[in-house]
């Protein structure tokens, strides 16, 4: 099948042949240079086939299976490897490329990622540079094909250099390079198991994090990103200096938000999440924005609901296991209570 981001995948036993669009270079009898492939093949071994043709496909080469497209690569001069990933197209002429691709499994857990190849054209060598007596006729030579392993190791490099910039621009980076981003700038990220886009926010609003380390609005963010619920951040002065008017339900208020100045509580909302955070993950991430000398509460709030020996919902509910009774009670009205 075709991922979302453009790589053909497959599992399993079998064969499978992927035909590339025929590529045009506009170029009658143009030359081609190399062609690298990238993917990643477990328990898989497979084979590139590259022929070029002056004349256009035909109308009805998407109708062609695959053996009869192997067949019509074979007919004219083509290029065959396997299991190699770096191939020289200096044998090859003709305006229009084609490629197939064979991948043979062998295994039921056999599987593959074709992430896509990168063809170059035309054919250019670093002999020219050299003097007239290093400069042998014919693009297959022995000191041509030579030459062509430290062309290749160059061009690679340099390829790279130029797409530094990209790699250290955290917006653009692959998702892979994110880590070591966060690794650069204090390992904040070390062990929190966060995704690429959530990194990548990260490191976008990293000063304003860092700066408001401690501050309620930061750790609400922080938790936000991490469970994707808003928290309720519960502070002492908040309702102890309007909770002294009515002094019957302090001592409630003081076992549910702490009796000293410095305890504070996060209350967060985890009903209805299909995998709910553990409580010790969100305790870590809490200890790391909690001011020097604070103590912090943590409340996951989480639907159920307690019916004695009988449920009378279809869903979130538990049955309660009574406690014992015995008589020793009073009457009233002509009831008895039990005590």
């Amino acid at each position: 099948e075709l991922t979302e981001d453009c790589r053909l995948t497959g599992e399993g036993g079998g064969v499978f042949a992927f035909f590339a669009p025929v590529y045009d270079s506009a170029e009658p009898e143009g030359t081609w240079h190399r062609l690298s492939l990238e993917g990643s093949f477990e328990g898989c071994k497979y084979e590139i086939l590259a022929a070029a043709f002056d004349a256009a496909p035909d109308d009805d080469l998407p109708r062609m299976t695959a053996d009869e497209l192997e067949e019509r690569i074979q007919s004219g001069v083509c290029i065959r490897r396997a299991g190699a990933d770096d191939l020289l197209l200096h044998e090859l002429t003709g305006r229009y490329l084609w490629v197939l691709i064979k991948v043979y499994a062998s295994r039921a857990d056999s599987r593959f990622s074709i992430d896509g190849f990168r063809v170059e054209f035309p054919w250019s060598s670093f002999s020219q540079y050299l003097p007239e007596i290093y400069q042998e006729s014919g693009r297959n030579a022995f000191f041509e094909r030579y030459m062509a392993v430290l062309q290749s190791l160059y061009e690679d490099l340099e390829r790279q250099v130029e797409r530094i910039p990209e790699y250290l621009d955290y917006e653009s980076a692959p998702p892979e390079q994110l880590p070591m981003f966060a690794a650069w700038t204090g390992g904040w990220a070390a062990g929190r198991g966060y995704s690429g886009e959530q990194l990548r926010f990260l490191l976008g609003k990293l000063q304003e994090i860092q700066s408001g380390r401690g501050t309620g609005a930061v750790m609400q963010q922080m938790l936000l990103l991490a469970t994707g619920r808003k928290a309720v951040i519960v502070e002492y002065f908040k309702w102890h200096d309007w909770m002294r008017r009515g002094a019957s339900q302090l001592e409630n208020y003081e076992r549910l938000f702490g009796r000293n100045e410095d305890t504070f509580t996060v209350v967060l909302d985890t009903a209805e999440m299909e995998k709910p955070p553990a409580k010790h993950q969100i305790r870590a991430l809490l200890e790391e924005y909690t001011p020097l000398g604070m103590h912090c509460n943590l409340v996951l709030l989480r639907w159920s609901s307690h019916m004695d020996q009988h449920c009378y919902l279809d869903k979130n509910s538990r049955l309660s296991v009574p406690a014992a009774a015995d008589t020793a009670g009073f009457v009233l009205g002509g009831n008895y209570v039990l005590g």
